[in-house]
């Protein structure tokens, strides 16, 4: 199923970063079905572990690096239910890097059967951390972040 929302339009890249996770208690509802709120707890995880990935862990970007990346957009659309216990699948990858913001996208799969569950995307800038003015991505954090990026 593909998406309708311009943001989630494409394919995962070739080297899209994946990670793999499982769909816990405080992820579902009553009936054991994923809770929509679960995605966010798993994008935050993609983010986390691509970043470091790229040599990037938070304490790097923030606190060495002074690189602060606030939350911008996010955008999700549902394909099918996941269900209490199921291990997903989740591709990760830099759709867009510009001059302050960075758009990385998500896509979730069933990990037994790549049943498509959901896509998102994710928007963050780059500030300076007490005005929260924007900020242009240094460049050396840029080249790290190419590992995982669309290939123009």
């Amino acid at each position: 199923m593909s998406s309708r929302h311009p943001e989630l339009a494409g394919s995962p890249p070739p080297n899209a970063f994946e990670v793999r996770d499982r769909i816990r208690w405080a992820d579902s509802d009553p009936m054991g079905i994923v809770f929509y709120g679960a995605y966010i707890r798993l994008i935050g995880v993609a983010e986390s572990e691509m970043f470091r990935a790229c040599g990037l862990p938070v304490h790097e970007m923030r606190l060495r690096r002074g690189v602060w990346i606030p939350r911008k957009a996010l955008h999700l659309e549902f394909h099918s239910a996941a269900d209490l216990e199921e291990e997903v699948i989740v591709q990760a990858w830099f759709g867009r890097i510009g001059t302050t913001a960075i758009t990385m996208r998500f896509e979730f799969y069933r990990a037994a059967d790549r049943a498509h569950r959901a896509s998102g995307s994710l928007t963050v800038v780059s500030v300076e951390r007490d005005p929260m003015t924007p900020r242009p991505i240094p460049q050396d954090v840029r080249d790290l972040l190419a590992r995982y990026a669309v290939q123009p």
